[in-house]
């Protein structure tokens, strides 16, 4: 149905008609044509219509269109294509199921449309729906967002019900029966599959380190159920890329059973490694798709070497050396010196210096020191970034000091010589960082020991932050006596005290200070060798496991060294097969806001391999990244193969709708057609003109008064 209506003021209409009237019988009144009465009526029509249409605008009317239609009420059915709808249980084959399902809410008549939707992660309308296109392999469960996806169109599409098919397991999602309260429709829920306990093996979860060492020892906590399988005794394995590494023996208990087991491996090679639990597969099983599940560990170099060179033997270098190799993840070179290019250990050996993880100088350079010697490890320590511990000592010679000054973490002038006893004090910054971090016996560094310090000026250098401070007896100084720096990619840090020994020895007898010393040099070395984190270009990927409909999400931050955000950059990841290294596909990530990197893609199922290239806008390389992620093998569907009866039942509950079974459809229709509110609705469409803005009521005054000029000027009436 259609309808045309004007709104405009009324009187102003009147006015402009008979104004329009007037202006028109003036310009015509005592004009005269022979055999021309008609003639000068039309022409009187088209001056008076002109007019008045201009006089009309002034009144600002709105031509109003309507077209009211009606539109049938529809039901949507909701069909779970998750990968947990394609399994067999007790009660037979799911896939099938469905589909003799699917084909009988197709025959079952009600008073409207009835519209099907498939779900799984996202929501797909399918029109001239087919069952036999389900292909069962979406790989989570988001319920909610399916029934939003319906009531988002709802209004507009006039859906009055919505009938879901699925096993109730939802893994995505909010919970759909809190949704399902402000649905505002009711919901028939059909259940699929059995809710009884299924024979099953499962792999529920893996715990391990995220970093191990290669050559040493590496604990694995693996989480696995077993339900209806009792005394069987099966094997949990631990495998690498080439084959088993550990395994151990589970024996099943009778009825639901959870069980810790703990596995143990030593890794063998370095980078980032994938690693697979497995739970050996039994008869019976309602699926052997969670029998496993897989992880990825980055893998360093075993035994970190740390280069110890010291000007002479003392105390501090005996103590600081023995906790060290007391750590099995560190080995000790140490080299100290007798005289100039002399040292007790022999030639010194420069290879050693650069492929050392640490360098450490204890009361080193002294005034016999080889400048030659110090020039050539700091050109080490600068070139290759090498973390760097200095120690003070009584006999530390300042002026060949001096040729280390870039790279030491402090400053010093007006040295006198003179020893002080001092005690420590720690720090704001010093309570807060890594190295000084105790756990619960932090307050000790107050009360330990005095040491020696030399009287001199020591500030901190650029970048760097004073943990510990002198206190002499009750007064408490800004002189550092623990500096840490970690500045252009390279850490350092400065012990501008000796006799740290004394921590140890003065302290034995007491069990509150046990360890204490232990823990500050173990903390000390390895805040050194950690990576340091590059705080200004930084890429993410959103997880390393994915499903095969999953969007593989990556994100990159670059900002510059003042942290201003860097636009145009340009970031582009490479995707390699880990098998064959063949590029699969490379993207360039869109800024999405300043400095701010973001993209994504969708692979097949397999192992991957990303490599990164974070570039500026004119060429320079900023940082590359390089990592590893797995598609298909995230098989949560199979964690829970039971249907929930009970959160279908709610939802059905909580929206005024019937749970049903297979068997219960042919009532489906009646129940439908019962709901009050499921009736056609009227549609209205309204389109209004604002005749004052448009260009076609000018137009049409132009062809009125170009008609009617050309019929004066012939009738000689110009």
């Amino acid at each position: 149905m259609r309808s045309l209506s004007l709104s405009a003021n009324f009187f102003m209409i009147l006015i402009a008609l008979v104004v329009s009237i007037g202006i028109a019988l003036i310009s015509y009144y005592r004009v005269f044509v022979p055999d021309g009465r008609r003639k000068l009526i039309f022409l009187f029509i088209l001056r008076t219509i002109a007019i008045f249409i201009i006089f009309l605008l002034i009144s600002e009317p709105i031509l109003t269109f309507i077209l009211k239609s009606t539109n049938p009420p529809s039901v949507a059915i909701l069909i779970d294509n998750s990968k947990s709808m394609g399994i067999k249980d007790r009660i037979g084959d799911r896939k099938k199921l469905v589909k003799e399902i699917v084909e009988k809410l197709k025959q079952i008549e009600i008073p409207g449309d009835k519209r099907f939707f498939i779900f799984s992660r996202d929501v797909e309308e399918k029109k001239n729906f087919n069952p036999e296109s389900l292909s069962f392999s979406g790989g989570v469960t988001n319920i909610a967002e399916a029934l939003r996806k319906v009531q988002e169109i709802s209004a507009q599409e006039n859906i009055k019900a919505i009938v879901l098919v699925s096993d109730g397991v939802y893994n995505a999602g909010e919970n759909p029966v809190y949704f399902s309260e402000k649905l505002g429709m009711p919901v028939f829920t059909i259940g699929v599959g059995d809710s009884n306990v299924q024979k099953d093996l499962k792999v529920v979860d893996v715990l391990a380190n995220e970093i191990a060492y290669a050559g040493l020892e590496t604990p694995v906590i693996v989480r696995v159920e077993s339900s209806e399988l009792g005394g069987n005794d099966v094997i949990l394995s631990l495998y690498d890329e080439k084959g088993e590494v550990a395994r151990t023996k589970v024996s099943l208990g009778a009825g639901i059973n959870e069980y810790v087991v703990n596995l143990k491996f030593i890794p063998k090679e370095e980078g980032i490694k994938k690693f697979t639990v497995k739970v050996q597969h039994l008869p019976g099983e309602v699926t052997y798709q969670n029998n496993q599940k897989s992880f990825y560990i980055k893998v360093l170099k075993g035994k970190h070497k740390i280069l110890f060179i010291s000007g002479a033997p003392s105390p501090d270098l005996a103590f600081i050396k023995r906790v060290i190799s007391e750590n099995k993840n560190y080995e000790v070179v140490s080299y100290t010196e007798k005289r100039g290019v002399e040292f007790i250990e022999g030639n010194f050996d420069f290879k050693k210096a650069e492929t050392a993880d640490a360098i450490v100088f204890v009361g080193y350079p002294v005034k016999t020191s080889d400048i030659d010697i110090i020039n050539k490890l700091k050109n080490v320590i600068e070139s290759q970034n090498k973390p760097f511990l200095f120690v003070m000592s009584r006999t530390i010679e300042f002026n060949k000091l001096r040729l280390l000054s870039e790279i030491l973490p402090f400053k010093f002038s007006r040295l006198f010589g003179d020893e002080d006893i001092v005690n420590l004090i720690i720090t704001e910054d010093g309570r807060n960082h890594a190295i000084m971090d105790l756990k619960d016996k932090n307050y000790v560094w107050n009360i330990l020991p005095p040491i020696f310090k030399l009287r001199g000026s020591f500030s901190p250098s650029a970048g760097s932050i004073v943990l510990a401070k002198a206190r002499y007896q009750n007064v408490e100084t800004d002189e550092p006596l623990i500096i840490a720096n970690q500045l252009d990619g390279r850490k350092s840090v400065a012990i501008l005290c000796y006799g740290i020994w004394r921590w140890k020895l003065m302290t034995a007898p007491n069990k509150e200070f046990k360890g204490i010393f232990e823990n500050f040099v173990n903390n000390l070395v390895r805040w050194l060798i950690a990576p340091v984190e590059e705080e200004f270009v930084k890429f993410k990927i959103a997880k390393d496991f994915f499903t095969e409909d999953e969007k593989i999400e990556f994100s990159a931050q670059v900002y510059s060294e003042d942290y201003s955000p860097i636009s145009e950059a340009e970031v582009r990841v490479k995707i390699l097969n880990q098998l064959d290294e063949e590029v699969i596909r490379e993207i360039k990530l869109e800024q999405i806001s300043p400095g701010v990197y973001s993209g994504g893609v969708y692979l097949s199922k397999g192992d991957y391999r990303y490599e990164v290239n974070v570039s500026s806008r004119s060429g320079k390389v900023l940082k590359n990244f390089v990592g590893r992620f797995t598609v298909g093998e995230a098989e949560i569907e199979y964690l829970n193969t039971r249907m929930d009866s009970k959160l279908l039942r709610e939802i059905a509950s909580k929206t005024n709708g019937v749970f049903l079974s297979s068997d219960e459809i042919d009532a489906l229709g009646k129940l439908i057609a019962s709901i009050p509110d499921f009736k056609p609705s009227i549609i209205e469409k309204k389109r209004e003109y604002f005749l004052w803005s448009r260009f076609e009521p000018l137009i049409m005054v132009i062809i009125f008064l170009s008609v009617e000029w050309f019929m004066r000027k012939k009738m000689g009436l110009m």
